[in-house]
């Protein structure tokens, strides 16, 4: 059992913190990175005490970490359906129950643990506090979230077709609504992966909001600073782009041999990532609209989305797995931070989108879908 509890680890645990590594750099920023280390223990006692003491606040905190959960039993869901994965049906249903269900809260509760961790210290201090309510409430949820999903993966092994929330969903839409090629991958996102896209855009507009809201208290707006927190929301998106990727491998193989031209392929991506980029647009203008000439939020869009088309290109390289595809775009994000605190957006843009240009159009044809080595 030791033993099939470890290579089911390495299945469930490593993978999630592997491929949303990402998801995981950016919520280090929002915990750690905005504030001055001498500061640091005040700031997250000062957040604790206000989430302890307002319970519309503790609400939200709350709603927060079962999205969270919600992301972590869908990357176990999720997982099941993978190619190469199948042999998990039968060996997870060829375990006794009890045994099984102990498997499953070990795995739940590893890739919850971020969470577990910051809720045990916010209930310490809710009790040296005196805040008994907030306190019960932390510990009422996070142990039905780790319990809750339980019946899911249970289900799951009963029922492999069921798709998790969105099966009436996406039933209605393919009835009433043709799709053309750039909604391909959003239609998959928001049909068969809600909790991906969603958890993606929570934590991207979160980075926005923590980047008006450091600004407006400081009393001051900065083009630049803008400019930063629109990169950490880009690569909030890159399990996105890892799984769109696979998306194209999967069902748009047939596509490349169409007669379509290489310019129509690359307009389709880049419509992909204007649509998939809006909510984030919409939210930046509303903000900042007032404090920006035209040409300045141009200036924003257009890096964010060079950015993203550049990130996605670069997985048409061969053996370009999540890993090596997390050190390029890290790489790239800290040349472009240097160009854009320079003052050279729009060289920077014009080199993304030159080097964007070139990879797709010298790979786009000579891709071959990705595979995993096994060695």
């Amino acid at each position: 059992m030791r033993t099939t509890s470890a290579i089911l680890s390495k299945i469930f645990t490593q993978r999630f913190y592997i491929e949303n590594t990402g998801f995981f750099l950016v919520l280090f920023y929002g915990l750690f990175g905005v504030v001055n280390g001498s500061n640091l223990l005040a700031y997250h006692k000062g957040l604790m005490l206000g989430f302890l003491g307002n319970y519309s606040f503790l609400i939200l905190v709350l709603l927060l970490w079962t999205a969270y959960a919600l992301k972590c039993s869908g990357f176990i869901l999720k997982t099941f359906n993978l190619q190469g994965y199948d042999f998990l049906f039968p060996t997870m249903g060829s375990i006794e129950k009890p045994a099984r269900i102990r498997i499953w809260l070990l795995l739940h509760t590893a890739i919850y643990m971020p969470v577990l961790i910051y809720a045990g210290i916010a209930l310490l201090v809710a009790i040296q506090q005196h805040y008994y309510i907030s306190a019960l409430c932390i510990v009422i949820l996070n142990i039905a979230n780790c319990i809750w999903p339980l019946t899911l993966y249970e289900r799951k092994l009963s029922q492999p077709d069921v798709i998790f929330f969105t099966g009436h969903l996406q039933r209605w839409i393919n009835r009433h609504f043709t799709k053309p090629p750039v909604l391909f991958f959003i239609y998959e996102l928001l049909t068969n992966f809600p909790r991906r896209i969603v958890s993606t855009k929570l934590f991207s507009a979160g980075v926005l909001w923590l980047t008006f809201l450091i600004m407006r208290q400081g009393g001051y707006f900065d083009l630049r600073g803008l400019q930063i927190g629109v990169m950490l929301s880009v690569l909030t998106h890159m399990q996105l782009m890892v799984h769109h990727r696979a998306f194209d491998d999967t069902y748009l193989n047939f596509m490349e041999n169409l007669p379509i031209s290489l310019l129509r392929h690359y307009s389709r991506l880049i419509g992909v990532y204007i649509i998939m980029f809006l909510p984030e647009m919409i939210i930046i203008t509303a903000n900042a609209y007032t404090k920006s000439s035209p040409m300045g939020l141009i200036t924003v869009f257009a890096t964010a989305l060079s950015l993203l088309i550049l990130f996605r290109v670069l997985l048409f390289f061969p053996k370009m797995n999540p890993e090596v595809h997390v050190r390029y775009t890290l790489l790239t994000s800290f040349i472009v931070l240097f160009m854009v605190l320079g003052n050279y957006e729009w060289p920077a843009i014009l080199l993304l989108q030159a080097a964007s240009a070139i990879i797709f159009f010298k790979k786009y044809r000579q891709y071959e879908p990705y595979i995993e080595s096994t060695s």
